[in-house]
């Protein structure tokens, strides 16, 4: 398959987003991602319906973004249906991330990095996305026992071989098992990484600058720290049964947070608007960050999220939210 350049959906004259070199591929993605667990429909609070999915996909385009950040087990599959159906017309002018390795077709949702079981998975998301390709796919959080058992980088090289995937690399969580991964990969194999990273977060400051050295591009997962950044949810927050943030943001994590909270509120100032913008302005500000995926589920919320595009942090500023104590995972 011919390798060609990404443009995007509305020319640079057309929209304000930022674009950026992504590693050490040919692609160039708005420095904003579109985020699509939650239009996936399931984990993430109520007011979620395909039509305001649709919208809000609508929106990001209009608004310049072209990277689509995908997973087969996002609704199970759902999500990367929205995307495929959404971006019928326009493939050559999209960035499509997905991921596989969980398997959710079993109630325990386990986790199998199989070479056969990723080829099928990413055979089956390239049904659902309405593509023969995907520019870049991600194994989703390969611990260090399966990646040495399962040879992942080899399985790597072979997806990509195969033309399916243009591009692989890895989708993780905390540190440990992405270092593993970068000292295992002594021929340069993962050339993307996307990771949970926010202000609050300090679980991957080592991999992101790894990842910088190496010229990998990163994308941030969890820029608002599922939403908590934005300011809506006060410290007696209780999410629901189902909700994926109910096992980890509970009363004891929002009560060891408030002090760092009450420093990101005092950063609250021009060029910044508000918390959600000072957030991803945080990390498109922070060195090795080429692009941050925050969720959408309407067009509101895409709005907002693309208002922190081009805001230039102050160092003071920067150093004052690197000083926040957060957590690590």
């Amino acid at each position: 398959m011919a390798l060609r350049q990404i443009e995007t959906g509305n020319s640079e004259e057309e929209n304000s987003m930022k674009y950026r070199r992504f590693g050490k591929t040919e692609l160039k993605v708005s420095e904003i991602g579109f985020g699509a667990w939650a239009i996936g429909g399931s984990g993430w609070g109520e007011g979620c319906d395909d039509a305001l999915s649709m919208e809000a996909l609508a929106c990001a385009w209009e608004e310049g973004v072209n990277l689509y950040d995908t997973c087969d087990s996002y609704g199970n599959g759902h999500s990367e249906e929205l995307i495929g159906r959404f971006l019928t017309g326009k493939r050559d002018k999209a960035v499509i991330v997905t991921k596989g390795g969980t398997n959710f077709r079993v109630p325990e949702r386990s986790k199998n990095f199989t070479r056969e079981y990723l080829k099928m998975s990413l055979d089956e998301s390239l049904k659902r996305l309405q593509t023969d390709y995907v520019d870049v796919y991600l194994l989703h959080v390969p611990d260090a026992g399966w990646q040495d058992r399962e040879q992942v980088l080899d399985t790597m090289k072979e997806l990509k071989r195969s033309g399916k995937a243009r591009f692989c690399g890895l989708a993780m969580w905390g540190a440990a098992d992405t270092l593993h991964a970068f000292e295992a990969d002594k021929d340069g194999v993962i050339e993307a990484l996307e990771c949970p990273f926010n202000i609050l977060n300090k679980s991957n400051l080592e991999v992101v600058r790894i990842a910088e050295e190496r010229d990998i591009p990163v994308l941030t997962s969890q820029p608002l720290a599922s939403g908590i950044l934005t300011g809506k949810y006060p410290a007696d927050t209780k999410f629901s049964q189902g909700d994926n943030r109910a096992g980890f943001w509970t009363e004891k994590r929002f009560a060891a947070v408030e002090k760092d909270m009450e420093i990101i509120r005092s950063c609250v100032k021009e060029p910044v608007q508000n918390m959600a913008q000072l957030a991803l302005a945080y990390n498109l500000n922070y060195p090795g960050i080429t692009c941050v995926i925050p969720g959408a589920k309407n067009a509101s919320q895409v709005r907002k999220n693309v208002s922190a595009g081009g805001i230039v942090l102050d160092g003071s500023v920067m150093e004052k939210l690197k000083g926040t104590e957060g957590f690590v995972f």
